[in-house]
C-alpha cells in the first residue's frame, strides 16, 4: 500500500474536500489592513498549467506563514480551505478561493 498522493492542479480544486495537494509559485503577494480590523496575507498562486489562484492567510496565521512566504518561489501546499470566491472585487477568475 502506498501513502503516496499526487497533486491536484488548481482547475480541480473545490469546496468538496480538504485533503487537497498543490505545487504553485506565488505570483503576487499583499498586505491587507482595514483599520479597526487586524491585517491579513494575500496571494496569487499559479499552477504548472498557468491556471491562477486567490489565497487569504487569515490573521491567526499570518505571524507563522508572512515571513516564510515569498513571491516567486515554488511551494507544496496541503490540506487548506476552498471556499466559493464571493468577494466583491475579484483577483482571479477561478470559482474559488484558499
Amino acid at each position: 500500500m502506498s501513502l503516496y498522493r499526487p497533486f491536484n492542479l488548481i482547475k480541480d480544486l473545490n469546496d468538496c474536500k480538504h485533503l487537497w495537494k498543490i505545487a504553485v509559485r506565488i505570483t503576487q503577494i499583499w498586505y491587507v489592513q482595514t483599520p479597526p480590523k487586524p491585517g491579513h496575507l494575500e496571494m496569487i498562486l499559479m499552477d504548472s498549467n498557468g491556471d491562477k489562484i486567490q489565497v487569504s492567510v487569515r490573521n491567526d496565521e499570518f505571524n507563522q506563514w508572512s515571513q516564510c512566504l515569498l513571491e516567486n518561489n515554488i511551494y507544496v501546499m496541503h490540506n487548506f480551505n476552498v471556499l466559493r470566491n464571493d468577494l466583491q472585487y475579484k483577483v482571479c477568475d477561478h470559482f474559488y478561493i484558499m
